[in-house]
């Protein structure tokens, strides 16, 4: 059964990846054929978050994560980004448990 705790410590590495402006974290995060979806309705592929990620994060920069569920081999967390009081986005993750361990799959960014 997968384990809540390996979801949520994913989770945060993930975001450890923004507070520190490091994106070969997410090499390790993302599967290969990871796809998320922008506020505008575009698509980013793995390559390209990678790529375009934000390697000076704002010092104030907090990550207020709302949920985490797991249902079966698939699970989401949801979260907001805060620079200072402003809100920036929200997130949708979605992972899957695989081979062991979980990886994103996608993520949905709103405004």
């Amino acid at each position: 059964m997968p384990d809540l705790d390996a979801l949520l410590a994913l989770d945060d590495r993930w975001n450890a990846a923004y507070h520190h402006g490091d994106p070969t974290v997410l090499e390790g995060v993302l599967a290969a054929d990871w796809l998320g979806f922008l506020p505008d309705g575009r698509s980013i592929s793995r390559a390209d978050l990678i790529t375009h990620f934000p390697v000076d994060p704002a010092p104030t920069l907090m990550i207020e994560r709302h949920a985490a569920r797991i249902h079966g081999d698939t699970a989401v967390t949801r979260l907001t980004l805060y620079e200072g009081p402003n809100r920036i986005q929200s997130v949708l993750r979605v992972y899957a448990h695989a081979d062991g361990h979980w990886q994103a799959i996608s993520a949905q960014v709103v405004p």
